[in-house]
C-alpha cells in the first residue's frame, strides 16, 4: 500500500510538471471610468491631480501573475495587481466639469483567477510563437472609500467671540478607509514566445464593479459623521448638512465604476516541456 502510495504521488507530480507553468510580472497603467475626468475606456495616461510631483500624476499599474496551461490552447492565470488611479475634471473635453474642477486618486488591490484561451497553439513546444488571446474571471478588490467628518460651529473672531449675526463656520475632514468588492475581470491582448523560456504579452483587462465610488463621486450618509456646536439653527443646520452630502454626490448615480488595467508582462516557463498529445 505505501509503495502504491509512492508511485500514484510520484506520477502526478511528474504529470503536473509535465504542464507548462509560468511565473512573472505585469506593468502598466491603470484608469477608472467614471464620473469624474475623462471617461475613456482605455485611458493609463498621467493626469493632473493638483500636485508638482511627477510620480504623483502617473496612474501606475504593477502585480505578479501565475499561469498554468492545461494545452495548447488554454490555461488559468492568477492574478495579485495593484493599481492607483487618478481623475481631474480639469482634464475632461466638457465644459461643466472643467467648471466643476474635482479631483480624485484611489489605491486598488486586486486579486483574480481569470481562464485564457490562445487561438494559435503557442503552449506546445513546437507550436506557434505568437498569439492573440482573450480571458475571463472571477476575483476580488480592495479600494480607498473617503468618510467624512463634519464640523459644524460657530464663527468666531480672533479672540474666539462668536461673530454677529451668527453664521455656522464648517470644516470637512476626510479620511480614507479600505472597502472590498467583487470583480468581473474580462479582456484581450497578444503573446510572444521569446527564446522559448519566456512570454511576452501585452494585454488590456476590463474589471466590472458593483461600486459607484471609485473616483468618489458617489457619498451615502452613513459616510458622513456631523458634529454640531449646541445652540446652532436646526433647519439651517440641516439645510447645510444636506448639502455637503449631496455636493459629494456627482455625475450618473445609476451606473457603477469600471477599472481597466493596461500592459505588458513577462513570464518565464519551468517544469519540463510539455507534449500536448492526442
Amino acid at each position: 500500500m505505501k509503495n502504491l502510495f509512492v508511485l500514484i504521488f510520484g506520477l502526478s507530480f511528474s504529470l503536473s510538471f509535465a504542464q507548462r507553468h509560468e511565473i512573472g510580472i505585469m506593468v502598466g497603467g491603470t484608469n477608472v471610468i467614471g464620473d469624474i475626468g475623462r471617461s475613456n475606456y482605455i485611458n493609463p495616461m498621467p493626469v493632473s491631480h493638483k500636485t508638482d510631483e511627477t510620480i504623483e500624476r502617473i496612474p501606475i499599474a504593477a502585480g505578479l501573475l501565475y499561469r498554468f496551461n492545461f494545452n495548447g490552447h488554454m490555461g488559468v492565470r492568477f492574478n495579485a495587481l495593484y493599481g492607483k488611479v487618478l481623475g481631474a475634471d480639469v482634464a475632461a473635453p466638457e465644459q461643466y466639469k472643467k467648471d466643476r474642477d474635482y479631483v480624485y486618486k484611489n489605491n486598488i488591490l486586486e486579486g483574480s483567477l481569470v481562464f485564457e484561451y490562445n487561438f494559435f497553439d503557442i503552449n506546445n513546444e513546437h507550436g506557434k510563437k505568437h498569439s492573440p488571446y482573450i480571458f475571463g474571471g472571477v476575483g476580488a478588490f480592495m479600494y480607498d472609500q473617503n468618510k467624512y467628518v463634519v464640523n459644524n460651529t460657530f464663527t468666531r473672531d480672533a479672540n474666539g467671540v462668536i461673530v454677529q449675526p451668527e453664521t455656522i463656520s464648517t470644516e470637512i475632514i476626510g479620511k480614507p478607509e479600505k472597502k472590498s468588492s467583487f470583480t468581473l475581470p474580462f479582456g484581450l491582448g497578444y503573446k510572444y514566445k521569446y527564446r522559448g523560456s519566456f512570454v511576452i504579452s501585452a494585454e488590456v483587462g476590463f474589471r466590472y464593479t458593483t461600486t459607484d465610488n471609485l473616483d468618489h463621486s458617489f457619498a451615502n450618509e452613513e459616510d458622513f459623521t456631523f458634529n454640531n456646536e449646541p445652540g446652532i439653527n436646526e433647519a439651517e443646520l440641516n439645510q447645510l448638512n444636506t448639502n455637503i452630502i449631496k455636493s459629494r454626490q456627482v455625475g450618473n448615480m445609476s451606473n457603477h465604476d469600471w477599472y481597466v488595467f493596461t500592459g505588458l508582462t513577462l513570464t518565464y516557463t519551468f517544469g519540463r516541456p510539455p507534449c500536448y498529445c492526442d
